[in-house]
């Protein structure tokens, strides 16, 4: 473990100043005018893409003699290594969503309630991941491609826990927007910040594995498409739950990720650090 790179902290600094100035003027006007956060919800495609465009001019007026995409992680040698990870990433966010379901069923939080289609939907899950690769491509070259890169030499947690933070924090304009104007309950926007936060250690483990951004961007986009089908389709519906057992099934959720998390980082490579090296 090693001291970051003398041109770091102000790159870290602008581009997560930026970032974060950016999020809250977009979400300004929802929150002074009665702006529909439905069109918020529109825009969310182009809204992934901010990262990867204020990371990119940052770089290009801060450090114009490096490569963009190389600093980013971009390649996918070894090739084998990297679908390996695109696996692992696929194992991960389809087990969890699932072995919570099937635990909290056990404890009698939920029922297992299958609705009409979801056999069908289903089989589009791992389609429509590869389709949202294309949005998830924006905000993970930015997190776990330059970031990672960037903050690589403080090591595995202490990047990834950095990353993941700000990765959350920088949502949470967004959930706020929604819950403020009673779209979403505000229970919501506290279990979604907290879950993106272990998300976000399962998805740099990935890209640790590999050294490459291309298995984080599919970790996110199975992320997103998974959690919506498993909890919209195969369980009574969350926002029926009271309080307490709205709390106790996201601790099992939890509880589910902690398991994994150990599991899957028990043996964190230096591979990426080493790959970091070869990009400067």
């Amino acid at each position: 473990m090693t001291a970051l790179l003398p041109w770091a902290p102000r790159f870290l600094t602008v581009s997560g100043g930026v970032l974060a100035a950016l999020v809250v003027t977009i979400c300004l006007p929802f929150w002074l005018t009665d702006l529909d956060s439905e069109i918020l919800s529109i825009a969310t495609p182009a809204l992934q893409w901010i990262p990867f465009v204020v990371i990119l001019v940052v770089h290009l007026a801060m450090r114009p003699g490096v490569r963009f995409w190389r600093w980013s992680a971009i390649g996918v040698r070894p090739v084998a290594r990297t679908i390996g990870s695109a696996g692992i990433a696929l194992v991960v966010f389809v087990a969890v969503p699932l072995l919570t379901i099937v635990v909290a069923s056990a404890l009698g939080l939920v029922n297992i309630a299958p609705v009409e289609g979801a056999a069908t939907a289903a089989l589009l899950v791992l389609p429509l991941s590869i389709v949202w690769m294309v949005f998830a491509f924006g905000e993970e070259i930015g997190w776990r491609g330059y970031l990672t890169s960037t903050l690589a030499p403080l090591g595995f947690w202490r990047s990834t826990l950095a990353i993941g933070a700000f990765w959350a924090a920088w949502h949470l304009p967004l959930t706020l927007t929604y819950a403020l104007d009673g779209s979403m309950p505000l229970r919501d926007v506290v279990s979604t910040t907290i879950n993106l936060l272990l998300a976000a250690v399962a998805i740099a483990a990935v890209r640790w594995f590999s050294g490459s951004v291309w298995p984080a961007v599919f970790a996110h986009a199975v992320m997103n498409t998974m959690g919506q089908f498993a909890y919209s389709n195969l369980i009574t519906p969350l926002t029926s739950l009271d309080d307490g057992a709205y709390w106790a099934f996201y601790g099992v959720s939890w509880a589910v990720w902690a398991v994994v998390l150990v599991v899957l980082t028990r043996r964190m490579p230096v591979l990426s650090e080493a790959s970091v090296e070869a990009h400067r």
